[in-house]
């Protein structure tokens, strides 16, 4: 069956129908930028929630004292008997690895990590008998993770739950 339509019919079609294309395009990608939005807007709210920051922030302060009573008990060992108080605070040191935090807090928990970390180097240091500006060195590197994990900290729970991790 032929096609009667004139040339001028048909050019006029395809105009109509790009003049519809257009619009469709505009709306889908609109659609699409809107669901995208919703989505991040979601993501970054729910993995920042004030109840996870609390409750992580308790974990985090929790593990923290019970390093730093054993440290405490480190710190008037003889270079010879420091071995069981490092093998605690590693122990320790490896379940605060363990403690699952929402993504906004990643940065508090390092740092208690870093200062764990350092201490226990410092602790290996000082029963190696290495140089005591060594093992001051690392005290001194210590405070200062120990003191930005309190830093840290606090921000994260001012700006929960619109922290961006």
């Amino acid at each position: 069956m032929a096609d009667n339509s004139s040339p001028l019919e048909t050019q006029d079609n395809v105009q109509k129908q790009r003049r519809f294309l257009l619009p469709a395009s505009v709306l889908i990608v609109m659609f699409i930028v809107a669901a995208v939005g919703t989505y991040t807007w979601y993501h970054l709210r729910s993995s920042c929630e004030v109840n996870a920051v609390q409750d992580a922030s308790t974990l985090l302060v929790s593990q923290a004292k019970r390093y730093d009573d054993i440290y405490q008990v480190a710190t008037s060992a003889s270079q010879d008997s420091v071995v069981l108080p490092v093998t605690m605070l590693q122990q320790i040191l490896m379940d605060t690895q363990e403690v699952d935090v929402p993504d906004c807090m990643q940065t508090v928990k390092n740092e208690l990590i870093e200062y764990m970390r350092t201490v226990i180097r410092a602790l290996l240091a000082f029963g190696a008998r290495e140089p005591d500006a060594t093992v001051r060195d690392l005290i001194t590197k210590s405070d200062e993770h120990y003191e930005n994990f309190f830093v840290e900290l606090e921000v994260v729970t001012k700006c929960a739950p619109l922290c961006i991790p």
